[in-house]
């Protein structure tokens, strides 16, 4: 399709997962919009290859715009998933100690997501841990249970196919 000679209110380059999302949002509005991907597909790049982990917001310093965005985006990825029929999992973590360093470690973290907003963050004792993951040997762990997994080439895809209704 050639646009050359056709004008655009918002040009967005870039097809991975923000670029899409930013296209998602802008098409509520009465915009016309394009959006440019240098591969033959979205999600091609960086966005379809990266781990897929929803991090929780626990190793983020405290009051760091890092550590709001991964708070809010882990609070509101399972929602936006089901909405667009991506697949998540709530996977959790268990981080481990193995002595009384790791274990101060654990709870410095601990406190560190909390006062993130993180939910759901709590210290496992040894039978605790054993009960989880019997073939690790630690003596504590942490369990952020609010982290989660999505299929990574799959979340710009469903933005892509969104009806984008453009005035």
């Amino acid at each position: 399709m050639n646009h050359a000679n056709q004008s655009f209110d918002v040009l967005i380059v870039g097809g991975g997962a923000v670029g899409c999302a930013i296209a998602r949002e802008l098409a509520r509005y009465r915009l016309s919009i394009a959006l440019v991907e240098k591969e033959a597909d979205v999600a091609a790049g960086t966005s379809g290859r990266n781990s897929a982990v929803v991090h929780a917001g626990f190793n983020n310093r405290p009051g760091s715009l890092m550590a709001k965005l991964c708070v809010a985006g882990n609070q509101g990825f399972p929602a936006l998933c089901q909405e667009l029929d991506v697949p998540f999992r709530k996977t959790g973590k268990i981080l481990v100690a193995f002595d009384e360093t790791d274990l101060a470690t654990l709870r410095r973290l601990k406190a560190q997501g909390e006062a993130n907003g993180c939910r759901g963050l709590e210290l496992l004792d040894r039978a605790q841990l054993q009960a989880k993951l019997p073939q690790v040997g630690a003596s504590a762990g942490s369990s952020p249970r609010r982290r989660g997994s999505a299929t990574p080439s799959c979340t710009p895809w469903p933005w892509q196919r969104m009806p984008w209704p453009t005035g």
